[in-house]
């Protein structure tokens, strides 16, 4: 239920700030992007129509699927583990989703392991890049701060702002 409501909570607080006079001018509704750690970055897959693992016997569903979310950055984002993942047996939940997605994720994380992100970036069809940091375990590095945030607002750049330099 905890995974459930964080998508639908991101896009009723869309909503909110779509429709606040102070924050509406400010944002373009035609280039939103997102960027969440962990299970935030699950809620961005789980937005942009990904299917829930609901059951032990990983049956999953789709939670929601927001199109005004145009571009996800997952840093050590959860996609699971191996013997359970986040997206339904196989990560099948995962098949037709085509939100452009960027992970980084680190080598040595065993709370979000790569391997059940690299299990899920095959069945996804948009675009999609996944980043690995060599030794880096769960949670923010600062070492690679610069890193991090560069790779991130380029590929928003790029894919919500169709900057040709940035997408290349």
């Amino acid at each position: 239920a905890m995974q459930a409501v964080r998508p639908l909570s991101l896009s009723r607080s869309l909503d909110n700030v779509l429709a606040s006079a102070a924050f509406a001018e400010h944002v373009d509704p035609t280039a939103i992007g997102g960027f969440g750690a962990s299970l935030g970055g699950e809620s961005l897959v789980l937005m942009g129509g990904a299917q829930l693992t609901t059951t032990v016997g990983q049956s999953s569903k789709q939670v929601t699927l927001d199109p005004r979310l145009k571009a996800a950055v997952g840093y050590v984002p959860y996609f699971g583990q191996e013997v359970f993942p986040a997206f339904g047996r196989d990560q099948k939940g995962l098949t037709g989703v085509t939100l452009p997605l960027l992970a980084i994720s680190g080598t040595a994380d065993t709370t979000a392991p790569i391997g059940a992100t690299e299990q899920g970036f095959e069945l996804l069809n948009g675009t999609r890049q996944l980043v690995a940091l060599n030794g880096v375990e769960h949670g923010f590095a600062t070492a690679f701060a610069n890193d991090i945030f560069t790779w991130s607002l380029t590929f928003l750049a790029g894919q919500l702002g169709g900057d040709p330099v940035a997408r290349a």
